[in-house]
């Protein structure tokens, strides 16, 4: 078995080529070639959350990613999140690789919010609002920038000081001007397309404040309960989802106007796949508002894995690991 680790994955993996990965995973799942279980989530110890997420792509991938979630490990001075992806041989069940699981969600979950935004964005979007100043909130900022001429990006953050260590970081990276917004207004309000990558249970912005044509990517919230878009938003958008199932479980950024009685569960105009395959269309206009819904789909991961296993084995990279 090949284990890689974040240094060997930050090698192997770039934003582009996920983005055709988990393109050609979410056409799988729209013809039948994916099986992706709902996550089981298991209560821990001290406040943890254990989550695990299964799924097959057909002959391509078999695995499962292994999460933690403990919030007091901010107070031991430890990573919140921990996580671990197993991929397996689909034909015999075979261990193939233990993969670094952080630096893995981190990378599909921008990768598919710029395949969404392929799709949903208007293709001269230039300027962006990052609602968020960590590790997701880059993963954000790099895919979306492989996808559009990017020119400006306005960060809002709860950290001014974390926010504009972010900012110099990614103007380095991206060789674009990076600076914090005063307000979410200014933000919003000067942005093309508007990502969001927080851990807030609540809007971190006014729908109201969106100009038309705007696109909206939010992947921060994972919980029927929390949102990080309000109801404004999400009454004006054309909305579309990673995937029905998990939305419908998980995405209260959806729930929660449904529940009020703001939409219902026909506004949802698609899910990710229908995109890819053609089945529905995208942006219908320039003046459209749009957006993306993201929970996080296993599918994600089960591509992410095998395209990095296949340029580990190709470049001779990892380590190998024999478990009798």
């Amino acid at each position: 078995m090949l284990v890689l680790g974040r240094k060997e994955l930050e090698r192997l993996l770039t934003p582009a080529g996920v983005i055709r990965a988990v393109e050609s995973a979410f056409a799988r799942y729209a013809r039948g070639e994916a099986t992706v279980p709902s996550r089981l989530a298991l209560t821990a110890e001290e406040g943890g959350l254990l989550l695990v997420m299964p799924s097959s792509l057909a002959a391509a991938a078999l695995g499962a990613k292994l999460v933690s979630v403990y919030p007091k490990n901010r107070e031991r001075g430890l990573p919140t999140i921990f996580a671990t992806y197993v991929l397996m041989e689909p034909g015999t069940g075979r261990p193939l690789a233990l993969l670094e699981g952080g630096f893995l969600t981190g990378i599909r979950t921008g990768a598919t919010s710029a395949l969404a935004a392929r799709y949903l964005a208007r293709p001269d979007s230039r300027v962006i609002a990052c609602f968020g100043a960590g590790v997701q909130a880059a993963f954000q900022l790099r895919c979306l920038a492989t996808v559009f001429a990017v020119e400006r990006v306005l960060v809002v953050g709860r950290s001014r000081d974390r926010a504009e260590r972010f900012c110099e970081t990614m103007a380095r990276e991206l060789g674009v001007p990076v600076g914090v917004a005063e307000t979410p207004r200014q933000a919003v309000s000067q942005a093309d397309l508007v990502t969001c990558a927080t851990t807030s249970p609540t809007p971190v912005f006014a729908g109201t404040d969106l100009r038309p044509g705007t696109h909206v990517d939010a992947v921060g919230a994972f919980r029927p309960e929390t949102r990080e878009v309000d109801t404004e938003t999400v009454a004006r958008a054309r909305i579309v989802v990673d995937t029905y199932a998990g939305a419908w479980e998980e995405a209260g950024d959806v729930l929660i106007p449904i529940k009020e009685g703001a939409i219902s569960r026909s506004s949802v105009h698609a899910e990710l796949a229908e995109l890819v395959i053609g089945a529905k269309a995208g942006r219908q206009g320039r003046d459209e508002i749009t957006l993306f819904k993201s929970v996080g789909s296993a599918l994600e991961d089960a591509a992410a894995a095998r395209l990095a296993y296949d340029e580990a084995r190709a470049a001779g990279a990892g380590v190998e690991v024999d478990l009798g």
